[in-house]
């Protein structure tokens, strides 16, 4: 089994990595420093995940769950109710913007929502696995 998990992260790597080769196929102009640092920063991240588990796995040693079936359950339901909260939100506030005149949205403002969902997202995991 663990021969697969390193196969598996092995294949991520080799294909996120192809990946960006053919990103700097499609744009000429990319640099090959920003090659290199896709390639390098994914075998890292990889790498880094991979060496939290190991050392998660040496550190527990009498194989009791992370979780049990109660905190499973309330993050299940934490999401799904986030979600609907983000799906309704989300279209109130589009709805919202095109009852004022808005025709567009920037980049940026959609990019500060999602910053902000994450956030909140992450924060109220954070919150339901502690309870």
């Amino acid at each position: 089994m663990k021969n697969l998990q390193y196969l598996a992260l092995g294949f991520i790597v080799v294909c996120m990595g192809a990946g960006i080769l053919i990103a700097k196929w499609m744009i000429p102009d990319l640099a090959w420093s920003a090659v290199a640092a896709g390639i390098g920063g994914t075998v890292a991240g990889v790498g880094l995940v991979a060496a939290a588990a190991k050392i998660r796995e040496i550190k527990k040693r009498d194989h009791v769950p992370d979780v049990d079936e109660r905190t499973w359950n309330n993050m299940k339901n934490f999401y799904a109710i986030a979600l609907y909260f983000v799906l309704i939100g989300s279209m109130a506030v589009v709805i919202v913007l095109v009852g004022l005149g808005h025709e567009t949205i920037e980049l940026g403002a959609i990019s500060l929502y999602l910053l902000f969902l994450f956030m909140v997202l992450a924060i109220g995991s954070f919150i339901v696995k502690r309870a």
